[in-house]
C-alpha cells in the first residue's frame, strides 16, 4: 500500500494539490496523522490567550478571585479542550494537558 502523501487525488479531471497541514474550522489536520503538532499549538494558543488575560483580569486587585477562575476557565480551558472528544489521545498527550493545567492552575 503507498503511503498517503503519495496517493493522488482528482477531482473532474483536476488533480488536487497534496499540504502538509489543513485548518478546518479550529482543528488542524495534519498528512503525519499524529495529534501532536495539533496538541502544542492548543497549547501556545491557550498560553498566549492567558498571557492576554493575565494582564487585563488576573491582575486587577478588584475582580473576585472566583470570577477570575471563571474566566480562565471558560476562556484558556475550553479553547484548550475544544474538539478534544474526536481526539485519539494517548498517555503522553494527557500528561502534555494535565502540565499545562498544573502549571497555570494551581
Amino acid at each position: 500500500m503507498l503511503p498517503l502523501h503519495a496517493l493522488l487525488f482528482f477531482v473532474e479531471g483536476t488533480k488536487l494539490k497534496t499540504v502538509e497541514h489543513l485548518k478546518y474550522l479550529i482543528r488542524i489536520f495534519f498528512n503525519d496523522g499524529t495529534l501532536d503538532k495539533e496538541i502544542n499549538a492548543r497549547i501556545l494558543k491557550a498560553s498566549q490567550a492567558l498571557g492576554r488575560l493575565r494582564m487585563r483580569v488576573l491582575r486587577k486587585l478588584n475582580i473576585r478571585y472566583c470570577m477570575k477562575m471563571k474566566v480562565c476557565h471558560d476562556i484558556v480551558f475550553i479553547g484548550l479542550l475544544y474538539g478534544c472528544e474526536t481526539w485519539t489521545r494517548y498517555k503522553g498527550h494527557l500528561r502534555q494537558l494535565k502540565q499545562f493545567h498544573h502549571m497555570h492552575c494551581l
